[in-house]
């Protein structure tokens, strides 16, 4: 990634990977980094059967990368976060990144495409 780092006034990092891609990085108080993403709006329709969904990826990791699916505070958008431990190699971190962001991009095509499947009825 050549992408700079901005800094923001609540002690984190942004970093705009693409139009449409924004990863938070905050030091988690000596433990590590936190990284988060805020993927899309929480769908309108069949939001039980979405949460399941998430949920189902979040079990063990495998769909998310070892990231969770959660809501942000207000509990309206998808927010994708994960932890790098404190201690981590540059190449640790790189690859965490890039694993991050292609879940992140994975998880908003999946709810893109899960909100058309309802519209259209399917």
């Amino acid at each position: 990634f050549e992408q700079a780092l901005d800094a923001n006034d609540d002690d984190t990092y942004s970093l705009r990977l693409e139009p449409d891609i924004d990863i938070t990085l905050k030091e988690t108080q000596g433990t590590g980094i936190a990284l988060y993403t805020k993927i899309t709006d929480l769908p309108k329709v069949k939001v039980e059967e979405y949460l399941l969904k998430a949920m189902i990826a979040n079990l063990f990791g495998r769909e998310t990368g070892g990231s969770a699916l959660g809501l942000d505070k207000d509990g309206k958008r998808v927010m994708l976060v994960n932890f790098l431990p404190e201690g981590s190699t540059y190449e640790e971190f790189h690859d965490c990144l890039e694993d991050f962001v292609n879940y992140a991009d994975v998880w908003r095509q999946e709810t893109i495409e899960f909100v058309e499947q309802q519209v259209e009825g399917k």
